[in-house]
């Protein structure tokens, strides 16, 4: 019986490290996802990135283009005014 014993130990130890070399594996199948995901996450970072440095470039460009605008207007009123003086 000691050795019907032992050899149900070792088979369960040969189980164990099967599932053990699985679950290595499984393991590493996970890390390459993550690490694809955060590679994924970080261009998506850049392109956020990007996109707001040219919004900010619209709206800078915006204000510009009303400051002119304003300033264009001011000029119309001030120009008819000095025509209707004459």
């Amino acid at each position: 019986m000691g050795e019907i014993t032992n050899e149900m130990i070792w088979q369960a130890i040969k189980e164990l490290a099967d599932q053990l070399q699985q679950t290595n594996g499984r393991v590493e199948q996970l890390t390459k996802q993550v690490q694809q995901m955060n590679e994924q996450v970080h261009r998506l970072s850049e392109q956020v990135s990007d996109m707001d440095q040219r919004l900010t470039d619209v709206a800078n460009g915006q204000k510009i283009l009303v400051e002119e605008l304003f300033e264009n207007k001011k000029e119309i009123k001030r120009v008819k005014t000095a025509l209707n003086l004459y």
